[in-house]
């Protein structure tokens, strides 16, 4: 599979037009950021697609370090933190909720490890076999790992929502396959499969306001 700037600006295109119609579709507040997922995924496959650019073009390689710094941070940090706050604020089940919460604890825990990394070892980016390989020179464990697949992943997998449990499930499958096959990109390439992904968010919204919209009727 070959990934580029034209596939990193084109999912970014489609899931910005996602984004805007699942927000469209709220009907509280509590679920916007959820609703935002898409434009957060967004925004990350632009950065990425800016970073493709500036690799291959000389004028622009001084853009090369901020921009994978950008990418990271919405990898290691914004995504350690927002599934869990997104969850959360759209979960009505009490013991579903606690257990969320405890998954926040650990990715609060979790963000701050990765920031501290990024402050101190900044992100380098370099092209490997047709995707972006990130590394700032420091181990990532595999206790850290499995704290991010479980703060990414686990809670949507938790959610109440059948539509959002089906998103967890195609995020935790994106992370293993991008694991087990692109182990030199899988950052980039897990990113990609999962803000593809994150088109359920909109069915997630849309069926919402259809049942909504024939509750009304009715």
């Amino acid at each position: 599979m070959c990934f580029s700037a034209p596939a990193s600006f084109g999912v970014a295109s489609v899931l910005g037009l996602a984004g805007a119609g699942a927000i469209s579709k709220v009907s509280e507040r509590r679920e916007i950021p959820l609703a935002s997922v898409p434009l957060v995924f967004a925004a990350q496959q632009a950065t990425e697609g800016a970073l493709w650019l500036a690799l291959a073009n000389e004028g622009l390689s001084r853009w090369a370090l901020p921009l994978a710094n950008a990418f990271m941070f919405m990898a290691l940090v914004v995504w350690a933190l927002w599934p869990a706050i997104a969850a959360i604020l759209v979960e009505r089940e009490r013991r579903r909720r606690l257990a969320m919460i405890v998954i926040l604890i650990v990715a609060i825990l979790l963000a701050g490890r990765g920031l501290s990394g990024m402050w101190t070892h900044a992100y380098e980016a370099c092209v490997v076999q047709n995707s972006i390989a990130y590394s700032n020179g420091l181990p990532y464990l595999p206790r850290q790992f499995a704290g991010y697949v479980l703060c990414t992943c686990f809670p949507f997998l938790l959610s109440s929502h059948g539509t959002l449990r089906i998103f967890g499930a195609i995020v935790l499958a994106g992370l293993i396959i991008s694991a087990a096959v692109y182990t030199y990109a899988y950052v980039s390439v897990w990113c990609f499969f999962a803000a593809a992904g994150s088109l359920t968010i909109y069915l997630h919204f849309a069926r919402a306001h259809q049942e909504r919209a024939r509750q009304l009727s009715r």
